[in-house]
C-alpha cells in the first residue's frame, strides 16, 4: 500500500482508491470529476491527466527534496490542477508556496482544491511566468500542455497576463518547479543572475520540432550557477532516427532536469 506522507501508517490510497485510480486510466480525455484524497475531495479537469500526474507526483514523488529549513519557500510554475501544490503543502507543512497557473478553467480547479484542503500557506496566481510583465497569446491542449511558446492548429489563442519570475527570486528559494511548456529557456536566461538564490530546481525541458533546441544552454547555466544536475526522460521517441511521434502536436522530446546544490 502506498503512502503520500511517509507516515508509519499508510494514509493514501486505500484499496478502494487504488481501483478507482485504475479506472480513471480507462476514461477518455476531457472527463472532469473528483476523487477522495486523504479525506477531502480533489477535483480534476481531465481524468487521464490526473492519473498521469498522480503517478509522477504522488507515487514516484519526483518533487521530494531535502531541506533543513522548517519554513521552505517553494515556487510552483505551472501548478495545473494542484497535485504538486498538495504534495508540497502536506510534505512541507511550514512552507510558503506560490503557485502560478495561467489557464482560466484549470486555475479555477486549482483554486477549488486549495480551498478544499484549507491550504493557508498557498498563494495562487492566475498568470504565466515569463521574462517580463506583459500579455501573451496562450494555446492549450486543455490538459497538461498550455503554452505561450507552442501553438496548436485550428485553435484561436486566448490572452494571458504574465509575471517576471526574476522578481520572485530575490531571496532564498528552497525549491523552484518549472513545468511551463517551452518557456523555460527564455525565463531562465532572464533569471540567470538570481539562480544563486535557489537550492533545488526542477525543470521540464521541452523540445519543439520547428524551434531551436536549448537543452545545452540550460544545463550550462545551471552548472555555472553551482548546481549538479540529473536528467530523466519524460517523453521521447523510441527510435529517434526514424520515428516521427510527437506530443502536443509539435513536441519531439521532453527531459526532466533535477538540479541541486546538496551532495547526493
Amino acid at each position: 500500500m502506498l503512502s503520500l506522507f511517509k507516515k508509519k501508517k499508510p494514509v493514501f490510497p486505500s484499496k478502494f482508491e487504488e481501483k478507482e485510480l485504475s479506472d480513471l486510466q480507462k476514461l477518455p480525455y476531457g472527463v472532469a470529476a473528483e476523487i477522495d484524497l486523504i479525506g477531502s475531495p480533489f477535483r480534476f479537469h481531465d481524468a487521464r491527466c490526473f492519473f498521469d500526474s498522480y503517478q509522477e507526483i504522488i507515487v514516484s514523488e519526483i518533487y521530494r527534496f531535502n531541506t533543513s529549513n522548517p519554513n521552505p519557500y517553494i515556487i510552483d510554475c505551472g501548478a495545473n490542477m494542484g497535485l504538486s501544490v498538495l504534495f508540497f503543502a502536506k510534505n512541507y507543512p511550514g512552507s510558503t508556496i506560490i503557485a502560478f497557473e495561467p489557464e482560466p478553467p484549470i486555475y479555477d480547479v486549482l483554486e477549488k482544491n486549495i480551498t478544499s484542503y484549507k491550504l493557508q500557506n498557498v498563494t495562487a496566481v492566475k498568470k504565466a511566468v515569463w521574462n517580463s510583465e506583459t500579455t501573451l497569446e496562450f494555446y492549450t491542449d486543455k490538459g497538461m500542455g498550455g503554452s505561450v511558446e507552442n501553438s496548436f492548429s485550428n485553435q484561436a489563442p486566448v490572452l494571458v497576463e504574465t509575471v517576471r519570475l526574476k522578481d520572485y527570486l530575490d531571496k532564498p528559494v528552497d525549491f523552484l518547479k518549472m513545468d511551463i511548456e517551452g518557456s523555460e529557456y527564455a525565463v531562465l536566461v532572464d533569471c540567470k543572475d538570481e539562480l544563486k538564490n535557489i537550492q533545488n530546481i526542477f525543470i521540464e525541458y521541452h523540445s519543439y520540432i520547428r524551434k531551436e533546441q536549448h537543452l545545452e544552454e540550460i544545463l550550462s547555466m545551471l552548472k555555472e550557477s553551482g548546481f549538479r544536475y540529473h536528467l530523466r526522460q519524460s517523453f521521447s521517441r523510441e527510435k529517434p532516427f526514424v520515428d516521427t511521434l510527437l506530443a502536443c502536436e509539435n513536441m519531439d522530446m521532453a527531459i526532466n532536469i533535477f538540479a541541486y546544490r546538496s551532495e547526493h
